[in-house]
């Protein structure tokens, strides 16, 4: 009867343990292809997040900031979402690769973020590089960090995104 009693006792605090949120669960992607294909369809930038398996604040950012309802709202409205692992070798335990990211986008510090236009053109220093940030961002940082995104898209290759 103990070992009844203790079964059940496991199985119903694993039904109603909390749920971990994921960037699927808020409408993020995870394959390149397709969100350049959608961010062209919808005249839209790209905000890619790089996350790994070893990472402490990319929980954290998941769970606090992208569930922030001025974040999700900013987001959803004017970015083409895709969530990335830059885990590589024995630190990726993803057995499906499509939301590995590829290697010119492999950073070596996680969380980041890469903005970049639709056609992977580059926000930074006169359309030469990405606009990657890096870090622990509040919600309204990170808001922040997409309003000057979209300025520099806008500045650079504005024609090409006019709606």
């Amino acid at each position: 009867m103990r070992k009844v009693i203790l079964i059940l006792f496991f199985l119903s605090s694993t039904l109603f343990a909390d749920r971990v949120i994921t960037t699927h669960d808020l409408g993020w992607m995870n394959n390149l292809e397709e969100a350049k294909t959608l961010a062209l369809k919808e005249k839209k930038p790209v905000i890619i997040f790089l996350h790994s398996q070893r990472c402490f604040y990319c929980p954290k950012l998941i769970e606090e900031v992208f569930t922030d309802p001025k974040v999700k709202a900013f987001l959803d409205k004017n970015f083409v979402k895709l969530d990335l692992d830059v885990a590589t070798g024995s630190d990726s335990i993803e057995e499906d690769t499509s939301d590995q990211a590829p290697e010119r986008f492999i950073v070596s510090m996680t969380p980041a973020f890469i903005f970049m236009g639709a056609k992977e053109e580059k926000l930074y220093r006169k359309g030469k590089k990405h606009m990657i940030i890096y870090g622990f961002w509040t919600p309204d940082e990170l808001i922040t960090w997409g309003k000057e995104a979209m300025k520099r898209l806008d500045k650079l290759h504005g024609d090409k995104y006019a709606k």
